[in-house]
C-alpha cells in the first residue's frame, strides 16, 4: 500500500511530460513498467508528489532504422520477445530478455528503458546496451539528447540524465556479428552477480576484434578489449591466466548482499570465457 498522496499525471505528449518533470524537478518520478518505482513507493524508500506515466505518449514500439533499431522507452522484455527474431549482435537483446530477473512477471511488466534509467549495477540490461555501442535518447524542455550508453552510465544508480528530462527510447546500430550472453545468479528470482555479454566477428575461431561486457560485477559496466589477451592466432590463452587478467582490469569490484566483492572479482572470467563459448557455439 503506498502512504504517500500522489498526484497522477498521463501527459498526452512529451512535451507536456517534460514540463511536468521540470517543473517538479525530485518531486516527480516517470512511470514505464513500474516494476521498479512502485515497489519503492510501497516500502516508503521514496518520497514524492508527483508521478508521470509515459503510456499515452506512444514509445511502446521496436522499430526499424537506416542502421538498426530504435526501442521505444515503454517497451517491455515481452515486447522485445515478440518481435521478430533479431539477427546479428542486435540478437543480445533478446538472449538477455528471455532470462530477465523475475521470470513472466516482470518481463510483461517491465522496460529496457525503465532498467537503464535504474542504473542498477546488476541489472541485465545495462552492460548489454554498453555491449552494442547503443545509444541512449533522451527529451527535455525545448531539446533533445543522445548519448552513447559507455558514456549515460556514471556510476552505481546514477546516469546522465538532467533535470526535466525524460528517456524517450534507444537505439542499436546493426553488426554482424556472432553474440554470447551468460549470467550467475543465486536463483530465478535474484539479481545477477554478474554478467558477461560477448560480441565476437564472423570469423572462425579467431577472437581477433572481439569485446566482452561484464555486467554487476563493477558500479558501471566495463567492456573489455580482448586484444591484449589473445595470441597471435587470435585465442586466448589459459583459463587461469584469462581470469587473472580480467580481475586485474576490475579495478573496485560491485559489493552488496548478494555477494561481496571478492567473489565477483573471482567469478568474473568465468563468466567471461561461459559467455565466450557461446558465442563460438560452444
Amino acid at each position: 500500500m503506498i502512504r504517500t498522496a500522489l498526484r497522477y499525471h498521463a501527459p498526452d505528449d512529451l512535451g507536456e511530460a517534460t514540463e511536468l518533470l521540470h517543473t517538479h524537478e525530485e518531486r516527480a518520478a516517470v512511470l514505464g513498467g513500474g516494476t521498479m518505482l512502485v515497489p519503492s513507493l510501497t516500502r516508503g524508500d521514496r518520497d514524492l508528489d508527483h508521478v508521470i506515466d509515459l503510456r499515452r505518449i506512444g514509445l511502446g514500439e521496436v522499430s526499424s532504422t537506416a542502421g538498426g533499431m530504435r526501442i521505444g522507452a515503454s517497451v517491455s522484455y515481452a515486447r522485445l520477445l515478440a518481435a521478430q527474431p533479431f539477427t546479428g549482435a542486435t540478437r543480445l537483446l533478446q538472449l538477455a530478455a528471455e532470462g530477465i530477473t523475475g521470470g513472466p512477471q516482470i518481463r510483461c511488466q517491465g522496460t529496457i528503458c525503465g532498467s537503464v534509467a535504474y542504473a542498477n549495477p546488476s541489472s541485465d540490461v545495462p552492460a548489454v546496451l554498453v555491449a552494442l555501442e547503443a545509444v541512449i535518447h533522451l527529451r527535455g524542455p525545448g531539446h533533445s539528447r543522445a548519448v552513447p550508453a559507455e558514456a549515460f552510465f556514471l556510476d552505481a544508480f546514477t546516469v546522465d540524465l538532467r533535470r526535466g528530462e525524460l528517456l524517450t527510447g534507444v537505439t542499436v546500430g546493426a553488426r554482424s556479428a556472432r553474440v554470447g550472453y551468460y549470467k550467475l545468479k543465486l536463483a530465478e528470482g535474484s539479481w545477477p552477480i554478474a554478467t558477461a555479454s560477448a560480441v565476437v566477428p564472423d570469423a572462425g575461431d579467431s577472437l581477433i576484434g572481439a569485446t566482452v561486457t561484464l555486467g554487476a560485477v563493477s558500479a558501471r559496466p566495463l567492456r573489455l578489449d580482448l586484444a591484449p589477451l589473445l595470441d597471435g592466432h587470435g585465442r586466448l590463452p589459459a583459463a587461469a591466466d584469462v581470469d587473472d587478467w580480467v580481475s586485474a582490469q576490475l579495478g573496485e569490484p560491485w559489493d552488496d548482499e548478494l555477494a561481496p566483492g571478492d567473489y565477483r572479482r573471482m567469478v568474473a572470467g568465468v563468466v567471461l570465457r561461459r559467455a565466450l563459448q557461446r558465442a563460438q557455439g560452444k
